[in-house]
């Protein structure tokens, strides 16, 4: 009877503690941190309370509470210790995204290695052997059952410790793109374009290959191709198309963006801008920004697009009279453009009229450039075609790099005036 009543007691208490602790650690922090040392001092609480009503089994309930507080004093310390390592240094001062069950099975793996030596050392002829035996067998099965599971846990722990990629990251997996958003023990949460939340598990991002945009900078480069007629010249298709990139939404100034000519098939020059772009979860409306602001610009220009379509042009009989000639000496149609410079993009028609460039606003081609005099050039129409005429600047002029004061003048030559760089077009062939 004495017993019965020793063992009611002993598990009464035992079972409000346990009540009593779960039930706070519901609301505090601090009892859920250490949750595990709290059941091991109830259990020392119900055997304590054991020893007072069992009177003869009194020796082995001391004993019992022995191991156990000598197991709550290691437990305590190691816990502490974990909460140092994993808590403080680990995610506090590294910043690093443990696996929410690293710390839980590192824990478990420490109390069960203590459990064993306390009680080799409280019961000095307790044989611990079958309880490893018995372990080693249980894990092995655990192991094999498990595997696929262990696997992804392990993965993320390589992944949680080398940190390819950190939450918040644009990364593309085998064809799957999207933002990191989660990465727990077992898988890892992307959140794609269209707002879908793709789970990859742990073992599979080891596998794959990884493609991370946001290291180690979030600026990508963008590119758009673009197919121009070719009887567009390179300067103009480039200066329009550098003009496109400026203050679109979501790229960026610096590095500045670039323009290169990619190649040149039948019936086009293919061309490519590049810019960088802030992140490039955007990259699909900043691509069709840039495309819509393409088309108007060249349009503006005049710079026509090159589509894949065959021509086929039949050429009339002539009937009746021949048309005349043009008139012998007559000027053939031409035009300045400023490629670079501070007026970068104006055009200025030359026809039989002599025309002046300088910085005075009366010229036909009035210039900023401080290097510019008021009456800087003129350019006339001659017999032997436009020539270009210095009127004795203070800087001078040249032409295609080369100082000049009285040229003849042949399409695309390019006439520098301090920072300006004119470029004389022609429609003679």
């Amino acid at each position: 009877m004495r017993l019965a009543v020793a063992l009611l007691a002993g598990l009464g208490g035992f079972a409000a503690l346990v009540i009593l602790v779960a039930f706070l650690q519901r609301s505090f922090f601090a009892i859920r941190q250490l949750a595990f040392l709290l059941y091991v001092a109830a259990l020392a609480a119900a055997l304590r309370i054991y020893a007072l009503f069992a009177v003869d089994h009194t020796q082995e309930a001391r004993a019992l509470l022995s191991w156990t507080l000598l197991f709550l004093g290691f437990a305590t310390v190691l816990r502490i210790l974990a909460l140092v390592i994993f808590d403080i240094h680990l995610r506090g001062r590294k910043g690093m995204k443990l696996p929410p069950l690293l710390p839980s099975v590192a824990m478990f793996l420490v109390y069960t290695v203590v459990a064993f030596i306390t009680l080799k050392v409280t019961f000095p002829g307790f044989d611990i052997t079958p309880l490893l035996a018995t372990s080693a067998i249980t894990s092995l099965v655990l192991g094999l059952a498990l595997q696929p599971i262990l696997a992804n846990f392990f993965a993320g722990l390589v992944i949680s410790l080398e940190r390819p990629f950190r939450l918040n990251d644009w990364i593309k997996v085998g064809d799957q793109e999207g933002r990191v958003v989660a990465i727990t023990w077992r898988t890892t949460h992307l959140r794609t374009r269209d707002n879908d939340n793709l789970v990859i598990p742990n073992s599979k991002m080891a596998e794959e290959r990884v493609l991370n945009y946001f290291y180690p900078h979030p600026m990508h480069l963008q590119r758009v191709k673009v197919a121009v007629d070719p009887k567009h010249p390179p300067y103009r298709v480039r200066r329009a198309l550098l003009d496109c990139a400026a203050g679109v939404p979501g790229t960026v100034d610096k590095p500045s963006a670039e323009v290169y000519v990619l190649d040149f098939e039948a019936s086009s020059v293919v061309y490519e801008l590049r810019v960088y772009i802030d992140d490039v979860a955007h990259s699909p409306r900043i691509s069709s920004d840039l495309r819509a602001r393409i088309w108007e610009e060249l349009r503006r220009g005049g710079i026509s697009l090159s589509y894949p379509t065959s021509i086929v042009e039949l050429a009339p009989r002539e009937r009746g009279r021949p048309a005349e000639p043009a008139a012998a000496g007559a000027p053939v149609q031409s035009r300045l453009y400023v490629a670079e410079g501070a007026e970068r993009g104006r055009t200025l028609e030359l026809n039989g009229t002599a025309a002046i460039v300088g910085r005075s606003r009366s010229c036909a081609l009035a210039l900023s450039d401080s290097n510019a005099s008021k009456e800087h050039l003129r350019i006339e129409w001659t017999p032997e075609g436009f020539v270009m005429t210095d009127l004795g600047s203070s800087f001078g002029t040249r032409v295609n790099g080369q100082a000049a004061s009285r040229t003849l003048l042949k399409p695309l030559d390019r006439i520098g005036i301090g920072d300006t760089v004119l470029i004389f077009e022609s429609d003679v062939r």
